[in-house]
């Protein structure tokens, strides 16, 4: 009798230390259907990030039988602290991430590795923005792209060709008094390789061959990016003031001139609209006109995607929430909420039934942007080519010897850092 309630003890306290360990391990499942957490980490920094999170979070927990935590960080230190975070069980299961973060992410094993189905709503570029070689790391939820402001006070009727944006360049109204012959009328921070490569990319240029995965075929100094630089290096000598060549100031001038009326139309990103907001101008928001050449401004295409680690332990979990916020009905949400385009088409059709004129344009010019690439040597262009534009500007150098040396830089920083790629 003894030696059988020994027995029962044992078997009682084995199962209180397995329901207490199943209680206490930072939301894993047990056998009797306890709830798990799923941790979203969104941006401090934007407020409206946790609202919409905490908004649409109650469908989802139902839906799941799961606990949505949420945790605020600022993105970019998030993303980075995956790699001792993630080991360490300390990084949330998901969060968001800029497209150019998201293939090298996935490249160093931070990311879950998500199914191409779950992108069926999109196309080919939506695809490649969340790609490393043939696996994917995340969904897109939104889009970003350089588009044009104008002045409606000053230009009536918003730029449709370059021959306009030249037109302007040779208005009186926009003379700058400080340089004889000089002019305002139209700007852009060319001088910032994220604003010069529409530029290259309409004309035939390119990063990397291989939709900007094949980092030994550069296209930065093939014809078509020595008439696009040949083309810039005309305005900066013979059109703009000599301070567009600041490679550090040129982007306040560019915004000063604007806000004070001094320039008719610019260049610029979708974050710049609050500034010219706050400055109580009246200006329009347009797709970036056609080039010389007849072709597209081809700029960068940004955005975000939510994504989750590869450390999470409820994957199947995370990937529920991927293609739950971003589906149509939240993609709208979050436009609404935070004031970010998204790239879900459906979502799309509503916003352009809306009165938003930068978001429309934004959606325009994305159609003709390209994926920036996200493989590590993407590093070495922007401090390549920053000095680039100011090296032909000036006449330090020729267009053509300021892209073949350029070129020949990269080729030369890409092998040696990257050899055992």
């Amino acid at each position: 009798m003894k030696y059988i309630k020994k027995i029962v003890s044992a078997i009682l306290i084995f199962g209180l230390v397995f329901t207490l360990a199943a209680c206490g391990s930072g939301g894993s499942s047990s056998g009797n259907g306890a709830k798990k957490t799923l941790t979203v980490s969104v941006d401090s920094a934007n407020a409206a990030y946790a609202e919409f999170v905490n908004s649409i979070k109650g469908k989802f927990e139902k839906e799941n039988n799961v606990t949505v935590k949420v945790v605020k960080k600022p993105m970019f230190d998030q993303l980075t602290a995956l790699t001792l975070d993630g080991p360490a069980g300390k990084a949330p299961d998901v969060m968001l991430a800029p497209y150019d973060r998201v293939g090298g992410l996935g490249q160093q094993g931070q990311l879950l590795e998500v199914d191409k189905s779950m992108l069926n709503f999109l196309n080919e570029k939506g695809h490649r923005q969340v790609q490393y070689g043939k696996k994917y790391y995340g969904v897109p939820l939104t889009i970003e792209a350089l588009v044009l402001y104008y002045n409606k006070d000053l230009v009536k009727k918003a730029p449709t060709t370059f021959k306009d944006l030249e037109a302007l360049a040779k208005d009186k109204r926009f003379a700058f008094s400080s340089e004889s012959g000089k002019n305002t009328g139209f700007l852009v921070k060319w001088t910032d390789f994220y604003f010069a490569y529409g530029l290259y990319a309409g004309y035939g240029g390119y990063v990397f061959g291989n939709n900007g995965a094949n980092p030994k075929d550069i296209g930065l100094n093939n014809d078509g990016s020595l008439k696009a630089l040949t083309y810039a290096t005309h305005w900066f000598q013979k059109v703009w003031p000599k301070g567009m060549q600041d490679v550090k100031a040129s982007g306040n001038f560019v915004t000063n001139q604007f806000v004070k009326g001094k320039a008719g139309a610019v260049i610029d990103g979708p974050w710049q609209a609050s500034v010219y907001k706050k400055s109580k101008i009246n200006f329009g928001v347009a797709k970036i006109p056609t080039l010389p050449n007849g072709q597209e401004y081809k700029p960068f295409a940004g955005g975000k995607a939510w994504v989750a680690s590869a450390y999470t332990k409820n994957p199947s979990l995370a990937k529920k929430w991927l293609t739950y916020a971003t589906n149509a009905t939240n993609a709208y949400k979050f436009y609404k909420d935070a004031n970010e385009i998204p790239v879900n088409p459906d979502a799309q059709v509503k916003v352009n039934n809306g009165e938003d004129e930068l978001a429309k344009a934004v959606i325009q010019q994305y159609d003709s942007s390209v994926p920036m690439p996200n493989i590590p040597e993407m590093a070495e262009v922007w401090t390549t080519m920053e000095p680039a534009m100011f090296n032909s500007a000036s006449g330090k150098k020729s267009p053509k010897q300021t892209l073949d040396d350029a070129v020949s830089s990269l080729h030369k920083t890409i092998a040696q850092k990257y050899k055992d790629k």
